[in-house]
């Protein structure tokens, strides 16, 4: 038997490839109907891995990398391969990498999309061509609520359920006021305040727009003082959100301000630089400390930092995949099928999928995080009735 190899091929791919014989997985001689090869398979990641925004995707592709590994030493006679690709959370460029993908037979599934964006604009070409899609961070209801794709699933709760959770903070946590709502227009943030905006529509003071790649928000913050708001809600991306933090306190506004998920991540408290302290990041994502099993303990010990953002739900997506390759679902049929009838329990939550890819919603979490000395740390879990 050759022992596991993990080799990196043009940045982009991590294979571990392994002995030929199947005989964990089974072989013709020990499971009946199975031939030879078909614990085998390779599965596509797709996130924003570089700029502004990836580390609130990078911490579940660690985990999902952890996930490959681990499966490779127990299974040392599959051949699992997981190839990265890089969007940079654009939908623009989410979109050559689908059709990549979706043309590539040899892609079973594809972890991803990340963000929102860039799941709806490639959703329909991996439905057509059959590809299973598992996302650990894409929280837009969009997604599934509207003309949702078959093939599509994640691991995460959606964002009519974190907006709630965010107008019970405001409410009952911060007893605001006098909230002044921002979101970026994107298809993650702008629905997002919507729910917001609709949960906690008794303190919702006013609202605006930003943009994506906005760098003065002067207009915004002038409404801010206008309306005599006593908080703030950001529903966007670290990239935008980090200066306008900056420049809300540079105009002596120091309330208190909230995110979202968009913002978990060392990003936003890079961008935002000693502004940050103290703000609220909300996120249906679980803190690694309360992950199942030595999760946490592992990922430490191999990328020497604490998980980050959907890091445990980047691992239970991985390992969903995993499983479907164990038990010998060998082409994108199978594995669908596979995905579509999981019911078991991840590390993050009970993993098993509704009519549109949704988990159960009594499965789904949202905690708040507060940044303390530039690091996100758990505040609360936030509970919905």
């Amino acid at each position: 038997m050759k022992r596991n190899m993990v080799r990196v091929l043009g940045g982009a791919t991590l294979s571990l490839a392994l002995a030929a014989a199947m005989t964990a997985c089974g072989t013709a001689e020990t499971a009946g109907d199975k031939a030879a090869g078909e614990c085998s398979g390779k599965i596509g990641f797709m996130g924003a891995l570089s700029g502004g925004n990836a580390s609130i995707v990078l911490p579940s592709y660690n985990a999902a990398k952890l996930a490959f590994e681990q499966f490779a030493e127990d299974n040392p006679d599959c051949d699992v391969t997981l190839q990265e690709f890089d969007t940079e959370g654009d939908p623009s460029k989410a979109t050559p990498v689908a059709a990549k993908i979706a043309t590539d037979q040899s892609f079973l599934g594809v972890i991803g999309g990340a963000f929102s964006g860039e799941t709806q604009a490639t959703k329909k070409t991996f439905e057509e061509a059959g590809v299973t899609m598992i996302s650990q961070s894409a929280t837009s209801p969009e997604i599934t609520l509207k003309d949702p794709a078959k093939t599509f699933h994640r691991v995460v709760g959606h964002d009519i359920i974190q907006g709630a959770a965010v107008a019970k903070y405001l409410n009952d946590v911060l007893k605001a006021k006098k909230v002044f709502v921002v979101d970026d227009g994107t298809a993650y943030g702008a629905p997002l305040a919507d729910e917001v905006v609709k949960n906690a529509e008794d303190i919702v003071v006013s609202r605006d727009k930003v943009q994506e790649k906005q760098t003065d928000f002067a207009a915004t913050i002038s409404k801010i003082k206008g309306a005599g708001a006593d908080a703030v809600y950001y529903a966007g991306y670290a990239n935008e959100a980090g200066p306008f933090l900056k420049q809300l306190r540079a105009a002596g506004l120091d309330i208190p301000f909230v995110g979202s998920d968009g913002l978990y991540g060392v990003d936003f408290p890079k961008a935002a630089g000693d502004q940050a302290e103290g703000a609220i990041i909300t996120c249906p994502c679980l803190p690694a400390e309360e992950a199942g099993g030595t999760f946490a303990e592992d990922y430490e010990a191999k990328y020497g930092e604490r998980p980050g953002a959907y890091a445990a739900e980047g691992y239970d997506a991985a390992m969903i995949f995993l499983e479907a390759i164990k038990a010998g679902n060998n082409t994108r049929e199978k594995v669908e099928k596979f995905v579509d009838e999981y019911d078991k329990d991840g590390i993050s939550k009970r993993l098993k999928f509704d009519e549109n890819g949704d988990v159960a919603r009594d499965a789904v979490v949202i905690w708040a995080y507060r940044i303390e000395n530039g690091e996100l740390v758990p505040d609360q879990e936030i509970k919905l009735a």
